[in-house]
């Protein structure tokens, strides 16, 4: 897991940093240079993280059709719209890997729970869980590429797709009893790279 982070860390910060570099957090991963739209990142679905803001202690009135989501935590999730790509680097020194988006697709909010689920309280859920916007579904574009530094006789591996929350929480109809509901919710269009 550490790797990962380096390499995320590295990609973002100036071409060919030293994997050494500062490694970025999970939870708050950021946009490629000159192509705000993509998120790089690492799959991250075992470490979780607090909901930023607890479920109040006080009960609200439960009025009958009312719905609403509570989460408690949440964790990073990439869905793949397309093939992994990979490229290894056979030379002794360092080299670029670029990789390009070559499908594109759309990737809609999830559930594990049988049934219909009212899908802006799971998304108004996640928002106030995750602190940041979140969408019903997003779209993976063609024309979207990355360029990673891959080290000398290491193998660098890239899959676009849509990044996701996962979040684990309450889903509750008034006045029936709460339910327990992972959700996958979708967050930004990026790519999950990892070495090797």
């Amino acid at each position: 897991m550490l790797l990962k982070r380096t390499l995320c860390a590295s990609v973002l910060m100036a071409p060919l940093t030293a994997l050494g570099a500062t490694p970025a957090f999970a939870d708050d991963p950021h946009p490629l240079p000159d192509n705000p739209d993509i998120v790089i990142g690492y799959e991250n679905e075992t470490e979780t993280f607090r909901a930023k803001v607890t479920p109040p202690l006080v009960t609200m009135a439960c009025r009958p059709g009312n719905v609403s989501y509570r989460v408690s935590s949440y964790s990073n999730s990439h869905k793949a719209v397309g093939p992994t790509q990979s490229n290894h680097n056979g030379t002794s020194r360092a080299a670029t890997s670029t990789f390009s988006a070559t499908v594109s697709g759309t990737i809609s909010i999830a559930w594990n729970v049988s049934g219909s689920l009212k899908v802006d309280r799971l998304v108004a859920g996640a928002e106030v869980a995750t602190g940041v916007n979140l969408s019903a579904s997003l779209t993976a574009s063609l024309g979207n590429s990355i360029a990673v530094p891959t080290p000398p006789r290491r193998t660098t591996t890239a899959t676009y797709g849509v990044w996701r929350k996962k979040t684990k929480g309450s889903y509750h109809v008034c006045p029936q009893k709460p339910r327990k509901v992972t959700a996958w919710t979708p967050w930004r269009v990026g790519w999950y790279v990892k070495q090797r």
